[in-house]
């Protein structure tokens, strides 16, 4: 039976980050961690003996990574290059530190030993604030967070559309959830592409939730998406990367919900295999709760 290989994408909260790679331990999953360059307060320490099933394996090289730039995509593409180095999986799967599986191991192994071939991927329909990320050079890659670098990327793409000028003319955008699991087939197609979505993205603006829709929507990987269908919102709620995301809640445009206690009946009932997001700050309940049901 095939194993699955967990990347994870850790900025803090590592305590947290324990619980979630001690419910990930199991004998058919290895898990790697990148965890962010600027988290001075990390002690690999903290994660020695989380598991005694899998394989955990933290990534050397630690970038720097700032929220909506260029450097997600090089430490997804980090975590993708160093799974694979390791062997062949059945499966790739995305999470942030922030998230937590909330059905069983063999339950998800289950349904990807029937479904496997498929790419779990969640496609959105471009609005057309979104359009800006791509068709105009972005001078600070790494300066959406930040108010002056983005206020200055702002306006030079102002003046691009004053004067008509735009980059990537010939490639045929899509945008989708960050979040995905892949086949093997997929994970070594986009390492294979590394060349093309640096040339393509370093001059972009948060391109996280576009550059592997794109990379498998003008591929011939766009007819094994286990969910098709793009949606309007990405308030809508469907089974397309099996992730149960809320962002009809969520505390601002750019941050889904953050789980509490109270909303631990409804993780338990809807059919997805992980949930994002959780916050040990906000409320260390839920998390203690997903932890003991998983552990039992």
């Amino acid at each position: 039976m095939n194993k699955h290989a967990y990347l994870i994408l850790a900025h803090k909260n590592f305590r947290q980050l324990r619980k979630l790679i001690e419910l990930l331990d199991h004998p058919r999953n290895d898990i790697f961690v990148h965890v962010d360059g600027k988290a001075k307060d990390f002690d690999a320490d903290l994660l020695q003996n989380a598991c005694r099933h899998s394989k955990l394996i933290i990534l050397p090289q630690r970038l720097n990574v700032n929220w909506g730039g260029v450097s997600i995509m090089r430490a997804e593409i980090a975590l993708l290059k160093k799974a694979v180095e390791e062997g062949r999986y059945g499966y790739y799967h995305l999470l942030s530190g922030m998230d937590l599986p909330i059905k069983s191991q063999e339950e998800m192994h289950r349904f990807f030993d029937q479904h496997q071939g498929k790419e779990f991927i969640n496609l959105w329909e471009f609005k057309k604030s979104n359009l800006s990320r791509f068709r105009y050079f972005t001078i600070f890659p790494e300066g959406e967070s930040k108010f002056g670098t983005r206020i200055i990327n702002h306006i030079l793409k102002g003046l691009q559309i004053a004067v008509g000028y735009r980059i990537n003319k010939g490639v045929e955008f899509r945008m989708g959830s960050q979040w995905f699991s892949i086949t093997d087939d997929l994970a070594r197609y986009v390492i294979s592409r590394e060349e093309w979505l640096e040339k393509v993205f370093k001059h972009t603006s948060t391109c996280d939730e576009i550059f592997l829709p794109t990379l498998v929507c003008n591929s011939t990987f766009s007819d094994r998406l286990f969910y098709p269908h793009t949606v309007k919102s990405q308030k809508e709620v469907n089974l397309s990367n099996m992730r149960f995301i809320d962002w009809s809640r969520g505390e601002s445009v750019r941050h889904p919900w953050t789980f509490r206690a109270n909303d631990f009946e409804l993780l338990k009932n809807v059919d997805h295999f992980w949930a994002r997001k959780f916050d040990e700050n906000v409320d260390a309940e839920i998390i203690d709760r997903i932890y003991n049901m998983l552990r039992k």
